[in-house]
């Protein structure tokens, strides 16, 4: 009974304490129903990717080679801002021309030898793909180190090469053949077709650089070629201008010396510019220039104050409208897309794609970001 008393004052209390009723505000003006004709509408639908995959594709990322593929494309797979000093981390793969995946994105950077002296460029593809070795986490915070395997191949993949890590990019010699210093010490130099054509072991350059040499910029040793010739430059601080250079390396005969080979004559350096490209219209041109066709474009903002970038050729004629690709990646300044092999790079709506000189989409993927 107490019980019973005890939940009926409850159920009084809270009756008293509610809320007296509110009288209902009338309108001050009719309100006039708005009617929608759904029928009218579009439904959104998200852009449609636009891919197969190669027989040859592998979720490891290793290239595998073919003589299927034609000439390679890099593409953009993820983006991903950080708050580091390095800015954002681009992920880039491997795609054919006629929209195939070859490889997923892996790579860090997709680099088309180039010689910079002639503005030519070579027939070797340089993929860097990075490798963890330790991971660490302290009060401040976790970090990765590591370093990037090489992978050599040709511009169409009939050939691929897997290196140990390179120290800087490679150096283009006569015959165009490549010279790439390992960071083991080594300097290894290739044929075109990927087959060694001269290699110089860490043990044949020890006596001038000592023991477990590392090559660095930041007081050497470092390496470059001059006229075939290659040249190591170390810090000394006993020489007049503190620096000299240790050894001298000879690509032909394989030999390693302390003074150049006989006849050698350093050269008067003539960098020649690339050509560039304007037309009336149009501000802040950028010169583009195809690596497998070395056809120019011009990307430019028109002048009308409508701030759209178009790409030309040539001729000042418009390839694509308002085409942009807002990624600085592979050399190449925020908003300019590239062309490759007649194919046109640019974004729309978080997607990469590539088109075709008439206008026509061969390849639609998905730009990864923070938050897929």
């Amino acid at each position: 009974m107490k019980r019973l008393t005890i939940s009926l004052l409850a159920l009084i209390l809270l009756t008293g304490c509610a809320s007296p009723a509110l009288e209902p505000i009338p309108d001050s003006k009719p309100v006039s129903p708005v009617y929608t004709d759904w029928s009218k509408l579009t439904p959104y639908e998200p852009v449609k990717e636009q891919y197969t995959y190669a027989d040859t594709y592998r979720d490891d990322g290793i290239l595998q080679p073919s003589g299927d593929y034609d000439f390679l494309l890099p593409y953009i797979g993820s983006y991903l801002d950080t708050d580091s000093y390095m800015g954002p981390l681009t992920t880039l793969g491997l795609v054919t021309a006629d929209g195939r995946l070859v490889t997923p994105p892996v790579y860090a950077e997709i680099e088309r030898v180039k010689d910079w002296q002639t503005q030519t460029y070579a027939p070797f593809l340089l993929l860097y793909r990075g490798e963890v070795t330790g991971r660490y986490e302290n009060e401040w915070g976790s970090w990765v180190v590591g370093d990037f395997n090489l992978t050599v191949a040709a511009p169409d993949g009939n050939w691929a090469r897997e290196l140990p890590p390179c120290y800087g990019g490679g150096q283009l010699l006569s015959g165009d053949r490549l010279a790439l210093a390992l960071t083991d010490g080594s300097v290894l130099i290739l044929n075109t077709d990927g087959s060694t054509a001269m290699s110089f072991p860490a043990s044949a350059l020890e006596p001038y650089l000592g023991k477990g040499f590392i090559w660095q910029w930041d007081g050497g040793p470092s390496l470059d070629w001059v006229n075939n010739v290659g040249r190591v430059w170390k810090y000394d601080e006993n020489s007049p201008d503190n620096s000299h250079f240790a050894c001298w390396l000879d690509p032909d005969t394989g030999a390693v010396t302390a003074d150049p080979p006989p006849g050698f004559v350093e050269p008067e350096y003539d960098y020649q510019e690339g050509p560039e490209l304007a037309f009336p219209g149009y501000k802040n041109c950028t010169t583009l220039t195809d690596p497998v066709t070395g056809k120019l474009y011009c990307h430019g903002t028109r002048t009308d104050g409508s701030n759209i970038r178009n790409l030309l050729d040539e001729q000042g004629q418009i390839i694509r409208k308002n085409c942009e690709l807002p990624y600085p990646v592979m050399g190449i300044g925020w908003g300019s897309p590239w062309v490759w092999d007649d194919r046109i790079a640019c974004s729309e709506d978080g997607v990469f794609c590539y088109y075709d000189l008439n206008g026509t989409c061969v390849f639609r993927r998905t730009i990864q970001r923070n938050l897929d």
